[in-house]
């Protein structure tokens, strides 16, 4: 067996894990009504799908411009910036002691709002790309919100099984996202290494800090929401990105794209949530420390 179909033959199996154990270990730890408390704050839910939805897409299509990209590049970030409600905003949210409630709170609205915007929306942000709607759709469907409504409904009926289950299936998701990381990086070493120099890097890093910043602002001070929108802004859903360009654009650099966005989001992002913790973000704008 060559690399390549090695490579492909763990990458079958990771990448759809990955994106099921996420939302598994998300739905483990919420019940229905968890999920409908958040259409309460308008404030918040406006607020999250602005700073997601519109401003992380815009930044996208400005840095893509700004840089001159090649295609696959554009097409990789533009996937990530269709991508809201990456479940590793919680483990950012907690490092950085802001509102874990919140964050959850947040997280639950942008999940459900990335498979129903992706579809729609990302024909429409790559002119001249051929994008299948209906399969984007479809992958989002079986990798995402078909585990996330069992696992809601798990904990639902049977809320003892899903707090002993949330854990492992938490830690799975992680195993997951690493044999995702080092795969990728395996099998795509040659385009990554042929991506040095064309601006993606640039690209990818200038994305993160902006989308961060703005998501911040969008947020505003009050409630302490900055931190957590700044997050969840920044953060995007390698997961739902992943299994989009894998089903959509394999064999392009939209791919190694995406893992390498993913890569640098936990370069950058890791120490920002650790350096605001440290400062006591959370606990300086009146939120629990989580």
């Amino acid at each position: 067996m060559d690399l390549e179909t090695a490579t492909d033959a763990v990458a079958a199996v990771a990448v759809p894990l990955f994106a099921a154990t996420s939302m598994v270990a998300v739905g483990l730890g919420h019940t229905v009504r968890q999920f409908l408390a958040p259409l309460r704050d308008l404030r918040l839910v406006t607020a999250g799908l602005v700073a997601n939805f519109v401003v992380a897409p815009l930044v996208a299509l400005a840095v893509v411009t700004l840089f001159d990209v090649p295609e696959g590049v554009r097409v990789g970030l533009m996937v990530l910036a269709c991508a809201a409600g990456a479940p590793f905003v919680l483990k950012l949210s907690r490092l950085a002691r802001t509102d874990m409630a919140v964050s959850s709170a947040l997280l639950a609205v942008m999940l459900l709002a990335t498979i129903a915007y992706m579809p729609l929306v990302l024909p429409l942000l790559l002119p001249g790309v051929e994008v299948g709607a209906g399969r984007i759709a479809l992958v989002l469907l079986l990798t995402m919100l078909l585990p996330l409504l069992a696992a809601v409904a798990l904990r639902q009926l049977a809320p003892r099984a899903a707090t002993a289950l949330q854990a492992p299936a938490g830690r799975l998701s992680l195993v997951a996202m690493v044999v995702v990381l080092g795969n990728q990086l395996l099998a795509d070493h040659r385009e990554l290494a042929g991506l040095v120099g064309t601006g993606a890097i640039a690209a990818i890093v200038l994305s993160i800090v902006l989308n961060f910043s703005l998501g911040w602002l969008v947020g505003g001070r009050r409630g302490g929401r900055g931190p957590v929108l700044g997050i969840s802004t920044s953060q995007r859903n390698m997961g739902a990105a992943t299994v989009v360009v894998v089903a959509n654009f394999g064999g392009t650099t939209a791919v190694p794209t995406v893992v390498l966005a993913g890569f640098l989001a936990l370069v950058v992002l890791v120490p920002v949530a650790r350096w605001l913790g440290g400062r006591g973000t959370g606990a300086a704008a009146g939120l629990p420390s989580g």
